[in-house]
């Protein structure tokens, strides 16, 4: 059975990913209309600035992708960590007699 809380927690870590994709892509975008601004688009050299800035991008989401992977993996833990373990009987110890 799933944790009451699991599917707000599924949709805060889905609107957190969505929110950081926005930010990086906002940061490429302001980057890219910051460049265009002084270089003509027809310059070679701004379809290299757009790779850098794909590539910049790229590289935000793989870095948000492996923090996403590790809070998960700390939370499931944490989750894991704080369920009480089945109570385990020992079994009886057999005591010899003297003989």
């Amino acid at each position: 059975m799933a944790p009451r809380n699991a599917v707000s927690l599924d949709e805060t870590v889905l609107d957190f990913v969505r929110k950081s994709e926005e930010a990086a892509l906002e940061v490429g975008r302001k980057w890219a209309d910051a460049v265009t601004e002084f270089v003509p688009m027809e310059v070679p050299l701004v379809r290299d600035l757009r790779k850098q800035v794909f590539d910049l991008v790229e590289d935000l989401l793989r870095i948000q992708r492996e923090f996403a992977q590790k809070m998960l993996a700390e939370t499931r833990k944490a989750v894991v960590g704080s369920a009480k373990p089945a109570p385990t009987h020992a079994p009886a110890k057999r005591v010899r007699k003297a003989a």
